[in-house]
């Protein structure tokens, strides 16, 4: 679960403020677009971030399904 949170983290301090300028630079020929393309890049990280939160939610749910199994409280 740490490490779901610490790739978060990561991500969004990547796309937002400290590192927003390198991100656009470097990624931009990857991700492809430029100006008129420039709306979508807040759609990934909002794609990120909800990605990190479904993996939290399962690891969660696993943990209560072993949790569970071995009769554990």
């Amino acid at each position: 679960m740490k490490k779901v949170i610490a790739a978060m983290i990561v991500m969004f301090v990547t796309i937002s403020w400290p590192l927003g300028g390198i991100w656009g630079i470097l990624f931009s020929k990857i991700i492809g677009g430029g100006v008129e393309e420039g709306f979508i890049y807040p759609i990934y990280a909002g794609l990120i971030l909800l990605t990190g939160l479904i993996v939290g939610c399962t690891v969660i749910i696993c943990n209560a399904f072993q949790a569970l199994r071995t009769g554990a409280p």
